[in-house]
């Protein structure tokens, strides 16, 4: 009778025979919260014009993928769960139709994100920005996720686009806000790195982005760096050698080794050099010979880490071959190279590195018109090669993107994207730039780049940034014109390059906060642009009063908003024969005012 007694008393859901409780099975409640709105219809879309600070609203948010992970460290085991978010937000329409914006600062959870003004961007925070201009194309994102069919370009937004935003410590997705400026000017930031020795050689500077280092060598000595300081931390000396070129200097972060290739002729007898990465002690001098013969380019190569071991992979120029060289935390050895002339071709341009996987690695090479995929075992040992897409122009360039796609620059100007599995060449762009011969390139080679979204390049005092997806290129003018080599990283929008006097410089493009605007600017296109006036049947007069920017409701009559904003300025409005007119009778009207106007189109300080 005890089942019975535990049934009356409500302590068990279900009885069975002898009275045994059997515990119901209950889900586990997910950590993030996965279900939110994703439709902005029925709302009201505010309209903007100048400088605006406004909070946004998810119209797009696909499968919000949680994953959980654990690897060692020292003795412990660390586990690190993410949730991963993309999504579309809509933050306003412009008043004015294609007119430029700038997103200046990110926030999420009132939290600071980005800040264009410092060079500032969190970590691991991959965005898009959209104005809205007719000209705008679909979201890369958004396209890979739904299918090109399924997605429009969105056209006549202010609209950002994440990609896998992490939002597990949030515990929901998170509420943005973003500072938007019309026409926003952006500027190059350079600093100078604070020094005490020695002058880096050139192209011979390894940016260690994660880690916040940077290496330079100057053929007898290596410098190390600190990017965030701008400064100098120490030198190492290195101990005297025979050689007299020196070429692929890298870094292993899984090894802390430094590695380079040093020849006494510089075209023969190259030999790996294996260092300290900390302490700058020479650790082995490989007795073989990495590359018979043949001139190795100083960008002529690229590291890739494995577990326990390392291998940088490169080519010479003057006899066309490749080779590969194995490193531990305690020895270099040269493993492979080919014969002259590998696979007939007449000019290698590039290697970039690809899929790492446990045991192997691809590498992809420009060799005259063919993209080339090789893949070489942890160890160096040559495994395959094959041809992934020709083009009629010779290739110069190639980048290895995130989703195993390529993007290649050929040396008529052009940009192309190469699906990484079937080769199929997804879409052709005309650059309006050129990557130069791997001889004279100022481009850095693509393992020391950190790229997320564009390629940076510069040039005649202008910055280019090529999107990888869409193979759309914007740029920003102002840029030193004297250009030594550079590299970049997407992550913390962070350039590298020298100064004349062979110093490291470190490059931000810095957001403007954009300057205050006139009243009568905002009036005459609020008439325009919100009632329909032409240009011509629209007057201010005496009126040089400033504002920071203007966000309305729009559904509002125009000339409503209009009322409500000049009354406080004692400004008339006189409409007459189709035309209207904004009128301050004052014959002093040479005060300005700081403020801005609200949604409700109140004028407030700021």
């Amino acid at each position: 009778m005890s089942g019975l007694a535990d049934l009356r008393k409500g302590t068990v859901g279900h009885w069975v025979q002898g009275g045994t409780q059997t515990a119901p099975t209950v889900p586990e409640a997910s950590p993030i919260q996965t279900t939110l709105p994703t439709s902005a219809y029925g709302q009201t879309i505010p309209v903007v014009w100048g400088k605006c600070r406004l909070p946004a609203s998810y119209i797009w948010v696909p499968p919000i993928a949680t994953v959980t992970s654990t690897h060692t460290e020292w003795w412990d085991t660390i586990t690190t769960t993410t949730s991963l978010m993309s999504c579309r937000l809509r933050f306003a329409r412009p008043l004015v139709p294609n007119s430029t914006w700038t997103v200046r600062k990110l926030y999420s959870n009132g939290t600071l994100i980005y800040d264009a003004s410092q060079g500032y961007r969190a970590k691991g925070l991959k965005f898009r920005t959209y104005d809205g201009r007719s000209t705008q194309g679909r979201d890369p994102t958004m396209v890979s996720e739904e299918g090109e069919s399924n997605v429009s370009a969105h056209r006549g937004y202010l609209d950002i686009v994440l990609t896998d935003f992490d939002i597990q410590g949030f515990g929901a997705p998170p509420v943005f806000e973003a500072e938007w400026i019309q026409d926003a000017a952006s500027t190059h930031d350079y600093d100078t790195f604070q020094t005490y020795s020695g002058e880096i050689a050139f192209g011979q500077m390894i940016p260690v982005w994660d880690q916040g280092k940077l290496y330079g060598f100057d053929n007898a000595d290596v410098y190390l760096y600190s990017i965030y300081a701008t400064k100098q931390y120490f030198s190492f000396d290195l101990p005297g050698d025979a050689f007299t070129t020196y070429s692929c200097f890298r870094y292993s972060r899984v090894l802390d080794r430094l590695v380079y290739l040093a020849s006494f002729g510089g075209v023969n007898n190259w030999k790996p050099v294996l260092i300290d990465g900390s302490t700058g002690t020479v650790i082995e001098t490989s007795s073989a010979s990495a590359i018979a013969s043949g001139v190795i380019p100083e960008q002529g190569g690229c590291l890739v880490d494995f577990n326990t071991s390392a291998l940088v992979v490169g080519f010479t120029t003057s006899s066309d071959q490749i080779f590969s060289v194995m490193l531990t935390v305690d020895d270099i050895t040269p493993v492979y190279q080919s014969g002259t002339g590998w696979e007939g071709y007449s000019s290698i341009q590039c290697v970039t590195p690809g899929a790492v996987r446990g045991s192997d690695a691809d590498f992809y090479f420009c060799a005259d018109g063919d993209l080339v995929k090789v893949t070489f075992a942890s160890q160096g040992q040559f495994l395959a090669t094959s041809v992934l897409a020709s083009f009629s122009d010779d290739l110069r360039y190639a980048i290895y993107d995130d989703d195993g796609d390529l993007v290649v620059w050929t040396d008529a100007g052009t940009v192309s994207r190469v699906d990484g599995s079937t080769g199929a060449v997804e879409y052709t762009k005309t650059v309006p730039y050129q990557i130069a011969a791997i001889s004279t390139r100022n481009l850095g080679p693509p393992d020391l780049q950190r790229l997320t979204e564009e390629l940076y390049f510069t040039t005649g005092g202008t910055s280019y940034f090529t999107d990888l997806k869409t193979g759309l290129t914007r740029s920003i003018t102002g840029a030193d014109a004297s250009v030594n080599a550079f590299f970049y990283d997407g992550v913390t929008d962070t350039g590298i390059t020298k100064t004349t006097l062979s110093q490291p410089r470190r490059i931000r493009l810095v957001t403007g906060t954009g300057d205050n605007r006139l009243l009568s600017s905002f009036l005459e296109d609020l008439m325009v642009h919100g009632a329909g006036f032409d240009p011509s049947e629209v007057a201010t007069e005496n009126i040089d009063d400033e504002i920071e920017g203007a966000v309305i409701d729009i559904t509002a009559s125009a000339r409503d908003i209009a009322r409500s904003i000049i009354e406080p300025y004692s400004i008339a409005m006189f409409e007459r024969a189709g035309a209207i007119i904004f009128k301050r009778a004052l014959t002093d009207a040479s005060f300005a005012v700081d403020q801005s106007i609200s949604s409700s189109g109140d004028i407030l300080d700021q």
